[in-house]
């Protein structure tokens, strides 16, 4: 639960930022089942950074299609609803992360621990029977956006976190804690939820660090079958074995830790992986670190162009 003094800091930062008009209409329009490709074309046409992004993306060597997407049309045609929800969130993501004070933070790793979060959630996803894959990309892309809303809004105090985790060699999550009695994840989840993301993204915003029997009895009024057996809210899970990935990778060295934070569910599965691997668990780990890496390879096209900063920089 967020601190009742965080909550009520958050509610009076007036220059938060909201989503653009144009991201916001498509983004509303691909929770319709009802959307046609025609409609949501003319949506994406009205903004010419968004436009412009989804035709890189298409005719990235990812895709490999052998002839020239033109048209946002087509694009959306050959890409499909779920893949044009993953650019439009990374975009708008991006432009977030753009107006980010840079003399504080070094912006440009975190882009690439995102980046690389979200190709791990996905890759996980795919090997967990999670079927919304393009959804698990999305919260790995945004599961620390908390971090952010510190950096650009709560500054005096991210200073201070930063002078404890010097001092006492805490984790970023653990300092958080001691200077402003919350943390990153109950900061991101209300942030999402103020962007009106679906409830089981800003759950796994929230509760990323918690345990399987804390998230379990968070769950308890929740029982919406799993797409992984015997798991509850298994985004959440994805995204902290993709954090757990990251770490392990040397994707995290922007948040300066020297003792990692602690990820329970993900040091759980890792774990249990280790135990019941009958050949070589480290080569099992060796061969999904690198399905990881070529996801991420695959999805560096979205950090290609120059984004517009959804805020100034103070």
């Amino acid at each position: 639960m967020l601190d009742e003094k965080i909550e009520r800091k958050l509610e009076s930062f007036s220059q938060l930022p909201t989503i653009p008009y144009v991201i916001n209409e498509v983004l509303s329009a691909l929770d319709n089942p009802g959307l046609n490709a025609s409609h949501l074309a003319k949506l994406i046409e009205r903004d010419q950074m968004l436009t412009a992004r989804v035709l890189t993306v298409a005719n990235s060597p990812f895709y490999g299609f052998t002839r020239r997407i033109s048209t946002i049309d087509l694009a959306i045609v050959v890409l499909g609803f779920n893949s044009i929800r993953e650019i439009v969130l990374s975009f708008l993501l991006q432009r977030f992360l753009a107006g980010v004070r840079q003399d504080i933070f070094n912006i440009k790793s975190y882009w690439n621990y995102s980046m690389f979060c979200g190709a791990a959630s996905r890759v996980l996803a795919r090997k967990l029977g999670y079927r919304l894959a393009g959804e698990a990309f999305v919260a790995g892309l945004m599961h620390d956006i908390g971090i952010i809303i510190i950096v650009q809004y709560m500054t005096e105090q991210f200073s201070k976190i930063r002078q404890i985790q010097e001092k006492f060699a805490l984790s970023i999550f653990e300092a958080e804690q001691e200077v402003i009695q919350s943390d990153h994840c109950g900061i991101g989840a209300w942030f999402a939820n103020k962007w009106n993301l679906p409830d089981q993204l800003c759950k796994a915003l929230h509760y990323h660090h918690n345990t399987f029997t804390e998230v379990k009895n968070l769950d308890n009024d929740n029982k919406n079958s799993s797409d992984i057996e015997g798991i509850e809210q298994p985004l959440t899970l994805i995204v902290s074995l993709a954090e757990w990935f990251s770490m392990e990778m040397g994707f995290k060295s922007w948040a300066l830790e020297i003792r990692q934070p602690i990820l329970y569910m993900a040091e759980d599965i890792i774990e249990d992986m280790r135990d019941h691997e009958m050949l070589n668990p480290d080569s099992a780990l060796d061969l999904l670190k690198q399905e990881i890496i070529d996801e991420y390879e695959n999805v560096s096209v979205l950090s290609k162009m120059p984004v517009k900063p959804l805020f100034n920089s103070g």
